[in-house]
Parts: structure tokens; sequence; C-alpha cells
């Protein structure tokens, strides 16, 4: 994250921040700050709370990290899962890598 130009600011959320879900509370791995890539002055700025695994098929992810992370796109919302969420502006994603974002 350190190497790109677009990342403002990136943390590692505690333990304690939760979002309450229908299959029991979810602990997003980063919060992110980027400059909007759609914006070629680089506003606004863009929040990002991102789920990172080791893999991007669903399927081999035990049942319940497959349920939070479908969950956590619904709430925040999500392109890559066609999910509109509650939350407009924040764009849901799992990712494998910091170039995916």
């Amino acid at each position: 994250m350190e190497a790109r130009e677009d990342v403002k600011l990136y943390v590692k959320l505690p333990g304690w921040f939760k979002v309450s879900t229908p299959v029991g509370d979810y602990n997003p791995d980063w919060a992110i700050v980027m400059e909007d890539h759609a914006s070629r002055a680089g506003k606004p700025i863009l929040y990002l709370v991102s789920e990172t695994k080791d893999t991007m098929d669903l399927g081999k992810l035990r049942p319940d990290e497959k349920r939070r992370i479908l969950c956590g796109a619904a709430h925040f919302g999500s392109r890559q899962f066609n999910a509109p969420g509650a939350l407009a502006g924040i764009d849901y994603r799992l990712v494998t890598e910091a170039s995916q974002l």
C-alpha cells in the first residue's frame, strides 16, 4: 500500500469494529482511503472496507466466511457481488492483493 500514490491512508480494523449481520457479527480486515480513480482530479476521496482472503472463489471458503462476506457486500454495497448495499458511495470487494483495489 505504501507504494501506491492513490492510497492516502489504510488501517487494520480492530477486533471491536463489528458490523451486525443476519449471520452474526462481521469484522472486516481493512479500511482504506483512496483517491477516486474515476475522477482524474483525484477527488472525491473514496472510503473502502476490504476483506482479504487467499482466494477469490467463495466456494473454497468456510461456509461462515462466505456468509459474512456476502452479508458485508449486501450491507456496504458491492459491484463485484451485484449488491446495491445500504450505504451509498462505498464499494465492498473481496481481494487477494492490493492491485485489485
